[in-house]
């Protein structure tokens, strides 16, 4: 079977407009992304001679082979929101032992729950450009999930990419590069699935931002009826770009051995993503080998047996009832063949068995509610009163080193003029510290679940924020330190009536503004703000707070937090900002983690994860604002050239590169090195091995009178259930399926592309060894980030970006050391994605390797000609 005509788009676009015109209304541009192909029948599970995986399969298949139909609709749904303990619970086959599955929130740690810890976001985390840290953040996180007894951590993020500054859930993510993104994506999912967590990787894909990701959403939460939206947003990607940008980290996280995966709200070249059968079975499942099952995001479920066919296995949270008894009928009418909702359930158990998961007990918290007794069923307000809280402290030494760690290395210094950093008493005296944004909200610590907009922000809103048990803020901590450093200190808030804030800074040696800007899920609309930021300034009127006071101090600090960028322009030369330090949301050690940083106590090390352009209107906008009733979200004619790769390709001056971050210290890079372990041929030459032959399960009882209600069963109002009425609903008939429906199992993977989770195996070869010195020059010890970027060969047919990365190290070296990085290049490193082939190839001509401390400033470099 040939793909060379499937998205044909990619073979249009040669490279990225200068400009973002066709964003501005949400018009779909070109008509090679009116559909997505159909790709059938869903991959079949478990066919891969991958020891872990056949073993968890063998247990799951036997499993299955026991049960009856409703036993195994049971396990494709949840029961309903609120119906059960977690955000998302499954259904249950008391007969084998198997209990109800809990799926919690969030990437940051356990949302909902009391006593666990609110870690740094994923966007911080990736500032850090530490790998250990990646790891060992995802450890602890599942450490608190498994004392929690939740099953299935829905995290981390790696879709969004955050490829929109203005993007509300970007912070979620580890940003837009895919190779960082990569990276964490992997030893996110092995240090979580070390516990015996299942991973979720989530949103596969496109979900770049919140507007229109439901059709009435907007108009509900905005009361704006002047459009007439009847779609869900369809983000438009081609090929190549889908290839090397969005589905990169999730082939690496199917790769280190994820588990689950989550579809997302929004469209894909105009097909639902949850029922987008390219995505979800070829893609995924045949592409990237991919043995885990597919749930789908809250309400992103619009059909059943056409999501069923397509790859989808769990729906939740299940009330649509697009699964549950409908599924059971469509199985009992022939229109959903027996053998795939043998696979939706087989792939379901066996994630659960190759992660680990075992809690017999089930959780020991309720997601909705902190109260101690209630109601079994909860949501539903019934049944007998019992413990549904048992206010288990998960919270460890470990969590709390990893948490503030990690945000301590996820603050970048962008600019200290004259030494302004570290703060000390030799230098200062009297500092004022100014700025709303300091203090807590005004609505408490609790209100992150839901939205802050008046204080300080440990964590963005909505699904992927956490739940805190303590919150240092900005003034606590750095106020904290000021006394003990017996440095005299004054804070004023009021960021409006800023004459007070004025006196104190004109009579103190500096002033330490904090700034914010809060983004999060469109669950509602925050200060006017639909989830999406409407612009990159610092909320709290603190640009004119800045303005202000740096006519009477000229040693003004900033302390600046977002969710992604913040435009920088209004103040960045002013020359009395004489110190910039940027994070994301850092969690419960906000405050701990800065006054580290501004006392040098930590010498900052983090890097930006993204582009801090000077003009904003070279970021990809959000779509906004549209007139038609299908909204499109044409990040084809972006293509490759996100983030850095745009500016590079265009030449545009920015305001700080990616990975871009200053230190206290004099870091030198020397010495580098390039040595061949293999020169790659242009494809993979290997053939790839058959799939393990087609698994026959035992016959399943199709009868009707074995799907009723049993009799005397008591249903509870709102809980979603596999049975039928009666009998007399059983109707046989003609099912319309999709162009190219197939039942017919493949024999060999399609393209040499595949052959093994995450891909081809030898993707993964490494074809190049660098190695490169770092020494710390003083004054300070401190820790550097050498990065590996490459230059591909000029080629008529693969235009590429100047540079991309492809390595990086963390170095902790004291004053006067010196240590060696070393990177592995693999062939797909070094490849690009030929959309008429369907495979990836390694350019002929001269590579250049170099290394360098950011994007743009690359110190040393090697070539070579392949």
């Amino acid at each position: 079977m040939k793909l060379q005509t499937l998205w044909t788009g990619a073979l249009l676009i040669s490279g990225a407009l200068a400009d973002w015109d066709g964003y501005t209304d949400g018009e779909l541009i070109d008509e090679s992304y009116d559909s997505s192909p159909s790709f059938y029948p869903a991959p079949q599970g478990g066919r891969f001679s991958d020891y872990k995986w056949l073993s968890a399969y063998d247990r799951a298949r036997d499993l299955v082979n026991d049960m009856t139909l409703v036993e195994k609709v049971n396990l494709t749904m949840g029961v309903g929101s609120g119906m059960g303990v977690c955000a998302g619970w499954t259904g249950s086959v008391p007969r084998l032992n198997i209990t109800p599955k809990c799926l919690q929130d969030a990437p940051l740690g356990v949302r909902s729950a009391d006593l666990v810890s609110v870690f740094p976001c994923g966007l911080a985390t990736a500032s850090t450009f530490n790998k250990q840290l990646f790891y060992d953040k995802h450890v602890a996180i599942g450490s608190e999930f498994k004392g929690k007894g939740i099953d299935v951590a829905l995290g981390p993020v790696y879709g969004p990419m955050g490829v929109k500054a203005q993007g509300g859930r970007g912070w979620e993510g580890h940003g837009p590069d895919p190779y960082l993104e990569g990276i964490a994506a992997a030893l996110g999912t092995v240090g979580l699935q070390s516990q015996g967590v299942v991973s979720c990787a989530k949103h596969l894909v496109g979900n770049e931002q919140e507007h229109y990701r439901f059709a009435t959403d907007f108009e509900k939460r905005t009361m704006d009826y002047s459009h007439n939206v009847t779609e869900s947003i369809s983000v438009n990607i081609d090929d190549r770009s889908l290839h090397e940008i969005y589905l990169w980290p999730f082939a690496e996280a199917v790769k280190a051995g994820v588990t689950s995966v989550m579809c997302s709200y929004n469209r894909v070249n105009q097909s639902h993503a949850c029922q987008n059968s390219y995505l979800l079975n070829y893609l995924l499942k045949e592409e990237l080998g991919f043995q885990g099952f597919v749930v789908s995001d809250w309400n992103a479920v619009y059909s059943g047996v056409d999501s069923a066919i397509a790859g989808l296995d769990l729906d939740m949270p299940g009330e649509d009832n697009y699964f549950g008894s409908n599924l059971t009928m469509a199985a009992l009418n022939g229109s959903l063949p027996i053998d795939r909702l043998d696979d939706m359930v087989t792939r379901f158990l066996a994630g659960l068995i190759y992660a680990g998961v075992h809690n017999p007990d089930g959780p020991n918290f309720h997601a909705g509610t902190f109260e101690t007794y209630g109601q079994e069923f909860f949501g539903a307000r019934a049944g007998p009163v019992i413990e549904l809280n048992q206010h288990v402290d998960v919270r460890s030494d470990f969590s709390r080193f990893v948490s503030l760690k990690t945000a301590t290395e996820g603050i970048v210094l962008l600019k200290n003029e004259n030494n302004t950093l570290p703060l000390s008493k030799e230098k200062y005296n009297r500092i004022a510290l100014l700025g709303r944004a300091a203090s807590d909200d005004e609505q408490g610590t609790y209100c992150h679940r839901f939205g802050c907009g008046t204080g300080a922000m440990g964590t963005g809103y909505g699904s992927g924020a956490g739940q805190f048990s303590y919150f240092v803020t900005p003034k606590d901590g750095i106020g904290a330190r000021l006394t003990k450093e017996k440095i005299s200190w004054e804070y004023v808030p009021d960021n409006w009536n800023q004459a007070s804030a004025m006196t104190s800074a004109e009579y103190s040696d500096a002033a330490i503004i904090v700034g914010t800007s809060a983004s999060g899920e469109e669950t509602f609309s925050l200060l006017g703000n639909y989830g999406d930021p409407n612009n990159l300034t610092l909320w709290h009127n603190a640009e004119e707070l800045i303005k202000n006071v740096t006519t009477v101090n000229n040693n003004t600090i900033l302390v600046l937090t977002a969710g992604m960028q913040i435009d920088l322009e209004p103040f960045i030369d002013n020359e009395n900002v004489t110190a910039v330090i940027y994070s994301s949301y850092l969690g419960q050690d906000f405050g701990t983690a800065l006054a580290a940083v501004l006392f040098g106590d930590v010498n900052p090390s983090g890097r930006l994860p993204f582009t801090i352009a000077k003009d904003t209107s070279h970021y990809i906008p959000v779509v906004k604002n549209v007139t038609i009733d299908e909204p499109q979200d044409n990040l084809y004619e972006a293509g490759i050239y996100v983030d850095y790769r745009y500016y590079d390709k265009h030449d545009l001056d920015v305001r700080y590169e990616f990975g871009y971050g200053l230190s206290y210290s004099n870091f030198t890079l020397s010495d580098l090195s390039l040595s061949v372990v293999e020169e790659f041929s242009e494809t993979i030459e290997d053939d790839v091995d058959d799939y393990l032959p087609v698994f026959e399960y035992e016959d399943t009882d199709l009868s009707a009178e074995e799907a009723r209600v049993p009799s005397g069963f008591t249903k509870i109002k709102g809980w979603v259930y596999p049975y039928i009425a009666s009998n007399d609903t059983v109707k046989k008939g003609n099912y319309t399926y999709p162009p190219g429906y197939s039942t017919k199992q493949l024999s060999k993977p399609i393209s040499k592309a595949g052959g093994a989770p995450g891909g081809n195996p030898h993707l993964w070869d490494v074809g190049y060894v660098i190695n490169v010195k770092t020494t710390n020059e003083g004054p300070y010890d401190g820790a550097f980030v050498p990065q590996l970027y490459v230059s591909f060969p000029d080629d008529d047919e693969f235009d590429t970006p100047p540079v991309q990365l492809r390595g990086f190290d963390k170095v902790d070296l004291g004053v006067g050391r010196s240590a060696w990085s070393t990177f592995e290049v693999t062939r797909k490193d070094l490849s690009v994605w030929d959309t008429t082939t369907q495979e990836w190839r390694v350019l002929r001509g001269e590579y250049k390797f170099y290394v360098g401390s950011s994007s743009r400033k690359l110190d040393l470099v090697e070539t070579v000609t392949i």
